[in-house]
This record gives C-alpha cells, structure tokens and sequence, in this order.
C-alpha cells in the first residue's frame, strides 16, 4: 500500500486526536514519575537504597501489564476497557501518593503507574494500526507520536517542580489526578467503543512460527540505551540539588531544556533516517550519551547543566525518534507485540537501573551513578553493531 506524504500536515483528523491522546498520556505519566525520586528521597527523608521498593515494584507491573496488552491487543481486544483501566491505575497512584506512606507509595502507587505506563503500549499500536488503514508514512507518524511524549515530559516536570515549590508535594498528586480525569475523559471521546487493533496479515512465508531473534536483539539494544538513560535521569534530580548545590527548581529547568531538545531532534529523526540507516543513527545516539552522561557528572554551574541537559536531550531525542520504528521493522506482522516488547525494555531497565542507583548513590554519589551510565551506552553501541546484518521490514 504507498504511503501519504510524510508533512504533518498530511495526516488525518483521527490521527491527530491519537497524538493528543498520547499527550495527555503522557502528560499524566511525566506529572508523577520523575518527581516520585525527589518526593521518596528529598521530601519524606527515606535513603536513596528505599527508592528500588518503589521502581521494582512499577517496572513489575509495567512489564506485566505491557506484555498482556500487547497479546490482547494483537488478538483483538478491544482497546478502550484497557486504556480506562490504565486511567484508572493512574489516578489511584496520585491518590495514594498524597498521603506520604512508603507502604502505600510501593503497594498501590507503583502498582497504579505500572499500568498506567503500560497504556504507552496500547496508544502506540491503535496509532500504528490507524497508520496503517490510513496509508500514513510509519516514521514520521511514529515520530510525531513520540514527540508528542517527549512534549509532555517538557512541560509537566517543570510544572510538578514549580508546584512542590510554590504548594508542597500534595498538590502535585491533585494537579496529576486531574490530567488522569482529563486523560479518560479524552479516551471515551477518541477511542471508538468497539476498536481493535487486531494483528496483521502476512502472506505464509511471512508468519511469525518461532523466536524472532532479530526484534530480541533490537530490544536488547534499546534495553541498554533505556538502562543508561534511567540511571541517570534517576540520579539527576537529587544530584543537582545535594551534591551541585543547584536550586530545588533546577531538575525542573534542566528536564525542560532536555524535553525542547528532544523534541527537535524527534522531528529531525525522520528526515535523517532518509539518508542513514536507523541502526547507524541509534548508533551516533549511544555515542552521543557516552559523552553527556560525562558532561552532566562534571556540573557545577547553572550553565554547565544547560549544556548537559541539552547534551541528554540530543541523545535520547535521536534514540526516542528512531527507536521504535527500529524494532517494529522486525515484528513480523504482529506489531503490538514489537510495541510491547519495545515497551518492556524500557521498563525492565527502569527495573535495574533505579535500584542500582539507589545502592551505588547510597555508597558512593549520585554523580558516579550517572557516569556509570555510559556503560549502558556502549553496551547499546556493541549491540547494534551486531545487528548489522539482520534485514528489517
């Protein structure tokens, strides 16, 4: 089937109602997750080590849930129940958040956004599976979904910040119960009641029969790229405020020149992916990484993290521009299991990653955790370099 124009533009109504769906998807889920270190860490007083009960917990039910979704929803099942128990997860964790005990934080907190992170899985393959019907062009669509995500990262981290400054941290889980009521107002509106997104047919020779070693190799290149980039950005914020002495508004700040450089370089992914291939371009992300990790660890100053933070805002917008398009060009057909698995790479990192970082925090620095992250980097890099003879779709 050719292909629409790859303008913005170009794309249809409904596919522009699916990115603001992400949006405010992700905008619920930047709301409460990189502010949730700070809150364990900074504000209730528990040591660095108590933040892997919460992450554990989180990337459990993240991956669960991920992995089930993605089954059911290449087997038919409707779409919009599972988005509405995503919505739902996401506003009994802001709930539970804003009383301030750690057993409810690690028991319904993270168990909430487990699901509601897993809701990335669903809208992803509903945009892709609408992507399809409608003869969109794949990269530029994917990347314009997956910055529309990086958008909410942007804007709602700042503001969480900003608000814990002006309002304390209880305000921050009312304003994030809000965009979660937002979020499932939105989803009965633009998911029609009776969606599915059901699997692809393949000719014969193209049906998935066993293990699909190539999408596995994918994902593990982008389960390092997701560990390097969850060991750091789960030492920053406290790193920049005890360690560099910076301003309690400072992750905020840097997080935003992050994301606004994120979403410029997801724009740009597509275009560049025209003239190299995914691989290579995932390639220069991972060395990219390598050299901001170390920027950001040697910080001192507010215009040092400027630098770092649009160093790390350049890496992971090459690497969330291209990322997803790279392992759903191995799915065989069955793209919300790619999804899903793309999905749970990220969450298994997240799995190691912040738990690492609590213990080695803990006994050394946050700033070794966040050099320690180039490890994740070049572990990426080697990966890809491996995968350079398996032949995408």
């Amino acid at each position: 089937m050719p292909q629409k124009s790859t303008l913005p533009g170009a794309f249809d109504r409904q596919a522009y109602m699916i990115a603001l769906l992400v949006f405010i998807a992700g905008s619920t889920n930047a709301a409460i997750v990189p502010f949730i270190g700070f809150y364990i860490i900074q504000v209730l007083g528990h040591p660095p080590a108590t933040l892997g009960l919460y992450s554990v917990t989180a990337a459990l039910a993240s991956i669960i849930a991920s992995r089930i979704y993605g089954e059911r929803v290449d087997a038919g099942v409707r779409v919009r129940p599972l988005l509405l128990l995503s919505v739902a997860g996401a506003f009994v964790a802001a709930a539970a958040a804003s009383f301030g005990h750690l057993a409810l934080l690690v028991a319904v907190t993270a168990t909430g956004m487990g699901l509601s992170n897993a809701a990335t899985t669903l809208v992803f393959s509903y945009g892709r599976y609408h992507g399809r019907i409608e003869a969109l062009d794949t990269i530029s669509y994917n990347a314009f979904l997956r910055m529309m995500v990086s958008l909410a990262w942007m804007l709602l981290p700042a503001a969480a910040f900003l608000i814990v400054d002006l309002a304390g941290a209880k305000a921050v889980f009312v304003n994030a119960m809000l965009m979660a009521a937002t979020w499932g107002a939105l989803a009965f509106t633009i998911v029609p009641r009776g969606q599915t997104c059901p699997m692809e047919r393949r000719d014969e020779g193209g049906v998935d029969t066993g293990r699909n070693l190539p999408l596995l190799m994918a994902a593990a290149a982008s389960f390092c790229m997701s560990f390097a980039h969850a060991l750091c950005a789960s030492a920053l914020p406290v790193f920049l405020v005890r360690e560099v002495g910076l301003p309690d508004y400072a992750p905020g700040l840097s997080l935003s020149v992050k994301c606004a450089m994120e979403v410029l370089l997801i724009l740009l992914a597509p275009r560049i992916m025209r003239l190299i291939s995914a691989r290579l371009l995932l390639s220069g992300a991972a060395i990219t990484a390598i050299i901001a990790f170390n920027i950001i660890a040697s910080v001192t100053t507010l215009p040092a993290m400027l630098l770092g933070a649009a160093m790390e805002g350049a890496y992971y917008g090459l690497f969330a521009g291209t990322c997803l398009t790279f392992v759903q060009g191995f799915a065989r057909g069955r793209t919300a299991r790619a999804t899903a698995l793309y999905m749970n790479s990220i969450f298994l990192a997240a799995l190691f990653a912040v738990p690492l970082m609590g213990f080695v925090s803990q006994y050394a620095s946050f700033g070794t955790s966040i050099r320690l992250a180039s490890a994740g980097a070049g572990a990426a890099l080697l990966l890809l370099f491996l995968t350079r003879r398996q032949v995408a779709e």
